[in-house]
């Protein structure tokens, strides 16, 4: 899975679960209380799906990072 990039609105680092897939945004919003869920204006556009980077990170690590050791290209 590939890690999102998050944008920056009002000095906050957010990620919209629309980028990730639907298995994926399910996955994380059964992890997430739904008060973590926020609307956020970016460029005059309503963003329905936002939650802060930091939360997403962490999901990511404790869920989709294996605690062994990763093969890269450089491994072969």
């Amino acid at each position: 899975m590939i890690k999102l990039v998050p944008i920056l609105i009002d000095n906050k680092r957010i990620v919209q679960l629309s980028q990730l897939t639907i298995d994926q945004a399910n996955d994380l919003r059964s992890f997430l209380p739904g008060s973590s869920i926020k609307q956020m204006t970016y460029q005059g556009m309503e963003l329905q799906d936002c939650i802060e980077f930091e939360t997403y990170e962490y999901w990511f690590q404790t869920n989709h990072v294996q605690n062994g050791t990763a093969s890269t290209i450089w491994d072969f």
